[in-house]
């Protein structure tokens, strides 16, 4: 199943981060990483409970297994990512590996097309990648640094 073996790749990211000496900057965005695949996961889980035939079946499904423990998984990932990272970073990181996933999961899971033609596959796939690479070229803010050689001290 699909979502067992993402579920099984962002619990093994979290295992990695919490038992390998890395640091600090690279266990957040590890975390992150792992996080938002979880979140992936847990949305896709999600919307295959909400289209299934009646409540008990449901409940009844391993989506409903995988959905908590996915969930439950990413948001201690999150929260702990949080605290050891530079918050502005880790929510960028983990905002974008749970949007594809989730994406991802749309199209493996429940064969939701990308386009119904070679050509608008194509453009599709490079308007998302020029979205990517847009994000990427977005600047970082700058951040006001006193220099003190540089000042000049008038006197009178």
């Amino acid at each position: 199943m699909v979502e067992t073996a993402v579920l099984a790749v962002g619990v093994g990211l979290v295992w990695i981060s919490t038992h390998r000496d890395v640091e600090r900057r690279g266990e957040a965005l590890l975390l992150a990483t792992a996080a938002g695949v979880l979140f992936g996961v847990s949305d896709v889980a999600i919307k295959y409970l909400t289209h299934a035939h009646g409540p008990i079946f449901g409940l009844l499904s391993p989506w409903t297994l995988t959905a908590l423990i996915s969930f439950a998984i990413s948001f201690y990932a999150s929260a702990r990512s949080l605290q050891i990272g530079n918050a502005s970073e880790v929510i960028a990181i983990t905002s974008i590996a749970a949007n594809l996933s989730a994406i991802l999961g749309g199209i493996l899971v429940f064969g939701e097309p990308i386009g119904s033609s070679a050509t608008g596959i194509i453009v599709r796939l490079l308007a998302f990648g020029l979205v990517i690479a847009g994000a990427a070229l977005v600047p970082a803010p700058l951040r006001v640094t006193s220099n003190r050689s540089s000042q000049q001290t008038v006197t009178s």
